[in-house]
C-alpha cells in the first residue's frame, strides 16, 4: 500500500477527523473483502478550504468501456458489490461527509479495482 499526503497537513477538528480515517478504513476494508486487489494507494491532500481523500485500489478489471460486466462477469462476492458505490458502509461514509458539507464518490475503475474519492471543506460557515 502506498500512502501519500500532501499539502500542509494541520489539526482537523475532531469529527472531520475521525470522518477521514473512516473513509480509509471503509475503502481499504472493502478492497480486502470483495476485491482481488493486488495494490491500494491512498492520497490525504490538504487543500487551502477542503480535505480530499482518495483511495484506489487495484483488481480485475470489472467493467467495459460502455459501463457493462465483460463477458464471464464478475463472480462470487464481486457481484453483490453495487458498481456504484451505494453499499450500506459506503452509504454512511456519504451521510457522515454530508455532514460537513462535502461529498464522497465511490465507484469501479475502468482499468480495474475501485475508486472512493471524499471531499471535506474546512472553513464551513
Amino acid at each position: 500500500m502506498d500512502v501519500r499526503v500532501s499539502g500542509e497537513p494541520r489539526p482537523l477538528p475532531g469529527g472531520i477527523d475521525v470522518t477521514a480515517y473512516r473513509i480509509v478504513q471503509e475503502a481499504l476494508t472493502n478492497a480486502l473483502k470483495h476485491g482481488n486487489t493486488t495494490k491500494a494507494e491512498v492520497t490525504v491532500r490538504y487543500a487551502d478550504h477542503s480535505l480530499r481523500v482518495e483511495v484506489l485500489n487495484s483488481g480485475p478489471s470489472v467493467l467495459t468501456s460502455d459501463g457493462s460486466a465483460p463477458p464471464g462477469g464478475p463472480a462470487g462476492a464481486r457481484a453483490s458489490v453495487p458498481a456504484d458505490g451505494a453499499g450500506r458502509g459506503l452509504l454512511g461514509l456519504r451521510e457522515r461527509v454530508a455532514v460537513y458539507g462535502g461529498d464522497l464518490d465511490a465507484r469501479r475503475r475502468l482499468g480495474g479495482g475501485y475508486r472512493v474519492r471524499a471531499r471535506i471543506p474546512l472553513d464551513r460557515p
